[in-house]
């Protein structure tokens, strides 16, 4: 099994994509950059990232126009969504990340359907488009890369009128699995082989219990027999009133590795060391992410040395991060003893419910 995780350290070895790519660099379509940093390589072909199943369970259909608020720049899952729009016959407004007030109002002027992203810019980017007095079409939304909660689905329903569906996919595989509007699990797509392991022993895990997804992709010149995302999950039980027949994922429960995704983007802390500990006068340092309200806030936290400007030296270590690492986060200086010796670079502070 080969962790995602691992993935930076194996193409850092045979670049850039670890010996794994079964076609030459030059027969793709592009080639992406994700955090860690991984390399993504995508091939020539309709839907390449298999994501038009998610997005017609999802509501999407022919000529409807849909906001995607995923980025298109370095990462692939803007373009991941634009593909099987295509396929699907829809129009794609390219939103990207951010641009609140901008894509509201466009999502007011256009009449779109439907609207892609994380769920909690979805939820913002709804409420902002209510609070300029707009009116907005939306119908369906289909949201990805963070975990969407009861509440959130049911506020974009009774608030909104939005119905809501999850696509469950990731920047090397693309679409793993899928809601169907009975919203009991996501779907695994056809176009993989999805293994629930113990993260410990890589046994199967017994029915109702947690494992480590870990994905084969079985329609493409990338080589990634059983990654191992870090993501864990459940197998659902019984059958889907839909009516399909492919084994569905209870959710995600959270996760294994040391990664952890903020606003979308994941960040490794030995990516994270490579920024933060290169600025001068940083011993050592702990970034914190909370949910306060309904978007992920991250800060980190430095220990300094002693005769050093903090504000300086906070100041050069936020610019690095959004520079590098293309989040934002605030950085604050505190005493030694507030990040003990061995504290986890990463700490995830966010209550879901």
């Amino acid at each position: 099994m080969l962790r995602k995780d691992a993935l930076p350290a194996v193409q850092a070895q045979a670049p850039p994509f670890g010996g794994l790519l079964g076609a030459p660099a030059g027969s793709l379509r592009r080639i992406y950059v994700s955090p860690g940093p991984i390399y993504d390589p995508e091939p020539r072909g309709a839907d390449a990232w298999g994501v038009a199943p998610a997005l017609h369970a999802a509501g999407f259909r022919s000529g409807d126009i849909a906001l995607v608020t995923f980025a298109f720049h370095l990462t692939p899952a803007g373009h991941m969504m634009d593909g099987a729009l295509d396929v699907l016959g829809c129009v794609t407004v390219p939103g990207g990340a951010g641009n609140t007030e901008v894509q509201a109002r466009a999502l007011a002027d256009l009449g779109a359907a439907g609207i892609i992203g994380t769920p909690s810019f979805v939820l913002s980017l709804l409420e902002r488009t209510a609070a300029l007095g707009l009116r907005a079409a939306v119908e369906v939304a289909c949201v990805s890369g963070e975990y969407l909660t009861a509440a959130q689905r049911q506020r974009a329903r009774e608030e909104f009128g939005v119905r809501v569906s999850q696509a469950y996919a990731t920047a090397d595989v693309g679409l793993v699995a899928y809601e169907c509007p009975a919203a009991q699990g996501l779907h695994v797509a056809d176009r993989v082989a999805v293994e629930l392991l113990d993260p410990e022993t890589r046994g199967e895990v017994p029915a109702g219990g947690a494992g480590e997804v870990v994905v084969s992709l079985l329609d493409s010149p990338y080589g990634l027999l059983r990654l191992g995302t870090g993501d864990l999950a459940a197998w659902a039980p019984g059958a889907c009133p839909c009516g399909r027949t492919a084994p569905r994922l209870a959710g995600i429960l959270g996760r294994v590795g040391d990664a952890v995704k903020i606003r979308g983007l994941f960040v490794h802390p030995r990516e994270a060391d490579g920024v933060v500990l290169t600025v001068p006068g940083v011993v050592r340092y702990q970034i914190v992410v909370t949910r306060p309200g309904p978007l992920d806030e991250a800060r980190v936290r430095l220990v300094l040395r002693p005769g050093l400007d903090p504000a300086a030296v906070c100041a050069a270590v936020a610019a690095a991060v959004q520079g590098r690492l293309r989040l934002r986060m605030t950085a604050e200086a505190v005493p030694e003893q507030g990040i003990p010796e061995g504290a986890p670079r990463i700490h995830d502070a966010r209550q879901w419910g």
